[in-house]
């Protein structure tokens, strides 16, 4: 539903077709194979490849070094690598910020060097203020091996839930660092996956999903089943973590949950897999007493369509929607009876797909897509159209993002020839300002990108972008690398990739 296909091309030098010998053919060891069948509620499934999970045993050690014994050496050999490498190494080399977001009375954003492994998470107090490292995930683990998995700041300012994973695994560990003494509690939450961390206003805890605990040993192979919606409270222990919602008559369904931007309300959604979902809510009370056992009832069930909630704002549920609109409208409803027969259309299905919406400084901030580049529009919470917010070029931009409760609009812009970039966008000038914008490190007057169309074969019109030199003569001739995608309904978008300059 709403899947736009994008197909990227990017043209190489044409000194690069001259002819060279096939390399011989590579003769890769011999995996062995393994009589193993699991037996999925009688539907049997041979994997005989299963002995290689057991990543820890000496066999599969054995394994990767035979792999490497005969991998290495061939692309060592291949001429022009070193030069290549280094190019591409170069192009990556420079410095980016993500757009900031305010909680806690700071605003928070993530900055790259330029070759760290993980960006690192950044404080300020204004945005124009001194910046503070609240977090660095390069120094989690000496190898890399560790990564950042969640990042949540309290809205009191006083603590951050973050997640850690580890060896390139789903699940999550969750731990809570003190933002004043900037170390860790004794607050630790495992076994999580596909969650976030949601923190209640009074930032005393927060909701978050998650499994139960597998056999020691059998993490890698247990079954999703039975995740659950819980709350952890700062200073106890996960066994006395209250659990919100679960739904063990459908132990294969994901659930997950979190806060308004008001903290008086938690959202919960049930799902099948990554499109379509069930919306619950449950009203919490006095914000900063919340009543974390609050009855959470359901606007929406059946798993028919993607029921996306926006926020609260006046006493409505704001919701994106695509049930019969596959383009996706925007809906509202008083929050206190939000049952679909109430539901206002306020932004109705365009010739464009939505493909997403926020509450944002008192409005309802849009992205669409038209032909694949991206349009942003705010509304006023009527669903009236205020104007379109004029963006660098042709591309993709993520946003409108902030808060509805402040008045900072910010969005970030990409395309294959401009590394994403944070704007914060003035509503009184209609005028943009980078937030610590990259520094580049290549000219990209000498390249461009141009979007074209053609036809596929059911007929339908697809929009593809080429990027090139300027110089270059398009006689047919040119070697080309070609890229598309489409698949879980994601959209494969404009953006900017440092190694494509190298070609």
């Amino acid at each position: 539903v709403g899947l736009a296909t994008l197909s990227l091309i990017v043209v190489l030098p044409s000194a690069a077709t001259s002819a060279q010998t096939p390399p011989p053919r590579v003769q890769y060891p011999v995996t062995r194979t393994v009589d193993h069948v699991d037996d999925y509620r009688g539907t049997k499934v041979a994997d005989p490849y299963r002995w290689l999970e057991a990543i820890d045993s000496s066999s599969v050690a054995d394994w990767v070094r035979a792999q490497n014994a005969v991998t290495l050496p061939y692309l060592a050999a291949l001429p022009g690598r070193d030069l290549l490498k280094q190019r591409i190494t170069a192009l990556y080399d420079f410095p980016r910020t993500s757009a900031p977001f305010w909680e806690g009375g700071r605003w928070f954003y993530t900055k790259n060097s330029g070759l760290q492994r993980q960006s690192v998470w950044y404080a300020r107090l204004t945005l124009d203020g001194a910046e503070q490292v609240v977090l660095d995930p390069n120094q989690l683990s000496p190898d890399g091996s560790v990564a950042l998995s969640g990042f949540s700041p309290s809205p009191d300012g006083k603590s951050l839930a973050y997640g850690q994973s580890e060896g390139g695994s789903d699940w999550v560990t969750f731990y809570v660092r003190d933002l004043a003494s900037a170390k860790n509690t004794a607050d630790t939450v495992r076994w999580a996956k596909f969650s976030g961390a949601s923190w209640t206003k009074d930032g005393k805890g927060f909701f978050y999903s998650r499994y139960p605990t597998p056999p020691a040993g059998e993490a890698l192979k247990a079954r999703l089943e039975n995740q659950a919606l819980y709350y952890h409270r700062l200073g106890t222990p996960q066994s006395s973590d209250v659990k919100v919602y679960a739904r063990p008559d459908n132990p294969t369904w994901f659930v997950n949950g979190g806060t308004d931007e008001s903290g008086r309300y938690l959202f919960v959604t049930t799902s099948k897999g990554t499109d379509k979902n069930e919306l619950y809510l449950a009203d919490l009370g006095d914000a900063m007493r919340p009543n974390v056992r609050a009855a959470v009832r359901p606007v929406v069930t059946g798993h028919d369509a993607n029921y996306i909630p926006l926020g609260v704002a006046n006493g409505r549920l704001y919701l994106q929607v695509d049930k019969d609109t596959p383009r996706r409208k925007i809906v509202a409803t008083p929050v206190g009876a939000p049952e679909p027969r109430a539901w206002k259309t306020v932004i109705p299905q365009g010739a464009t797909p939505i493909e997403g919406a926020s509450l944002v400084g008192g409005r309802i901030g849009v992205l669409t897509l038209q032909d694949v580049a991206s349009v942003v529009r705010l509304y006023t919470l009527d669903g009236k159209l205020e104007r379109d917010v004029p963006l660098p070029g042709l591309g993709s931009a993520s946003g409108i993002v902030g808060r509805f409760d402040r008045p900072e609009l910010f969005y970030s812009f990409t395309s294959p020839l401009y590394p994403a970039t944070a704007f914060l966008y003035d509503a009184e000038t209609n005028e943009s300002r980078p937030f610590n914008p990259p520094k580049l490190t290549f000219d990209p007057a000498q390249f461009e990108t141009e979007r074209v169309f053609y036809t596929s074969k059911d007929g339908t019109r697809v929009p593809m972008f080429i990027t090139h030199r300027r110089s270059l003569v398009k006689n047919g001739n040119n070697p080309t690398m070609l890229y598309a995608y489409g698949g879980f309904s994601i959209s494969e978008l404009p953006g900017f990739r440092p190694d494509v300059i190298a070609w």
